[in-house]
């Protein structure tokens, strides 16, 4: 299982940054919220979906993460310079947590969503998780966790019923506040 830190402080990408998080109760969305703001790249991160280059990690872009509290996943929104969404990507993790010194972190069990912002879903490193499987790395039981919320979270995505993807970009302007 991966182990990962919201604030990317191992990023070497991504060598100048900000970060900001905060946790949230209301009646739409209870859990904690963080946003890395990146200043300088070493490099611009680039992906090709279909056949086309998409930036998404640059000078000036943010990356939104949303973790609600009691899921199975996180969702980072990324957004470029301008503000405007470029990706939704989801990690399907085992739990979510704030350490000892209140770094915000999440169990990764590998599958991943990636999600246009016209909705299109990717689903993303099957075949890492069946090598943790394979590799003793993840349980039987994880791995049937992640492949669970992996198939809810696409039939709820596919419905537009995810309310996460609605909030993004009032999480990120209440967070650039706090940067």
């Amino acid at each position: 299982m991966k182990h990962k830190r919201a604030d990317h402080v191992d990023w070497p990408r991504v060598p100048k940054k900000r970060f900001a998080m905060q946790h949230i109760t209301s009646p739409a969305f209870t859990g904690y919220i963080s946003l890395l703001s990146i200043d300088e790249v070493l490099a611009p991160l680039m992906r090709n979906y279909q056949g086309h280059d998409i930036c998404l990690a640059d000078k000036g872009y943010t990356w939104l993460q949303q973790f609600p509290q009691g899921t199975h996943y996180a969702v980072t929104t990324i957004f470029d310079a301008q503000g405007t969404l470029i990706r939704f990507y989801i990690d399907i993790c085992k739990r979510h947590y704030i350490d000892a010194q209140g770094i915000l972190w999440y169990d990764d069990l590998y599958l991943d969503l990636d999600v246009s912002p016209d909705g299109e879903i990717i689903l993303l490193d099957v075949d890492e998780l069946d090598a943790a499987l394979q590799d003793g790395e993840v349980t039987s039981l994880e791995y049937e966790l992640a492949w669970r919320e992996a198939n809810s979270l696409m039939t709820v995505i596919e419905e537009d019923m995810l309310p996460l993807l609605w909030m993004s970009d009032t999480h990120r302007e209440n967070l650039l506040k706090l940067i």
